[in-house]
C-alpha cells in the first residue's frame, strides 16, 4: 500500500463469498488486541500466499476471526456461515496482511557493535512524536503504519538536526571571526 493509502486511513475492497466488504488498517488503540490475534498467524508464516495461509485456517481459525473482526467489516455471523471456504479466507487474509503490512513486516536482526542499547517503550514514541508536534489523541487514531512512517521521518530529521549542529560546532572550531560571521549571515539567509 502506497504512502497517500496509508495517511488517509483508507480501506481496501474486497469480495467475500460474495459480500463487498473492506479490509480496514488497524490503528494504535487497536493495536494490542489484534496483536493476540495476529502474533501466532504472523509467527506460523514463513512467507505470504494463499498457499501458505490454506493449511493454517484450521488450526488458527480462531486468531482468524480474531483479525478479521479488528481488521474487517464482516459481520462475525458472516464468516462463520462461510467457515467451510478456505480459498476465500486465505484470500480475505492475505489482504489483511497486505493492508497491514507495517505489523507483518518482518523485523530485521540488526548487529550490534558490541553496544548495549535501552529498549525503547511506547511512551518514548509517543513522548517522540509529541514533540515533534503530534497530538496524543491523533497518535491513538492513526493507522499503525502512518505511526511507523511519522516515527522514523521525525528520527531522520531529528539525525540531520544533529548533524548540522556538528558541522556547525566543526565550522566554529576550525574558522576565524571572518569566516565564521560570514557562514552565519549566509544560515540566516
Amino acid at each position: 500500500m502506497n504512502d497517500f493509502f496509508l495517511a488517509n486511513n483508507e480501506s481496501l475492497p474486497h469480495v467475500f463469498v460474495n459480500q463487498k466488504i473492506e479490509v480496514k488498517q488497524i490503528q494504535v488503540k487497536n493495536l494490542e488486541r489484534f496483536a493476540g490475534f495476529a502474533n501466532e498467524i504472523k509467527n506460523s508464516l514463513e512467507s505470504y500466499s494463499i498457499e501458505t495461509i490454506t493449511p493454517l485456517i484450521e488450526p488458527q481459525i480462531l486468531n482468524i476471526m480474531g483479525i478479521c473482526a479488528l481488521a474487517t467489516t464482516l459481520s462475525p455471523d458472516n464468516f462463520m456461515n462461510c467457515h467451510e471456504e478456505k480459498e476465500a479466507i486465505a484470500d480475505l487474509v492475505l489482504d489483511v496482511i497486505k493492508v497491514n503490512d507495517a505489523f507483518f513486516k518482518r523485523e530485521k536482526n540488526h548487529q550490534s557493535s558490541g553496544q548495549k542499547t535501552k529498549d525503547s517503550s511506547w511512551f518514548d514514541a509517543f513522548a517522540f512524536l509529541v514533540k515533534n508536534g503530534h497530538r496524543h489523541e491523533d497518535i491513538m487514531n492513526m493507522p499503525y503504519g502512518v505511526f511507523l512512517k511519522y516515527l522514523e521521518e521525525a528520527q531522520s530529521l531529528e539525525r540531520q538536526q544533529i548533524k548540522s549542529y556538528a558541522i556547525a560546532t566543526r565550522v566554529a572550531n576550525n574558522a576565524k571571526q571572518q569566516g565564521w560571521d560570514k557562514y552565519i549571515k549566509h544560515l540566516d539567509g
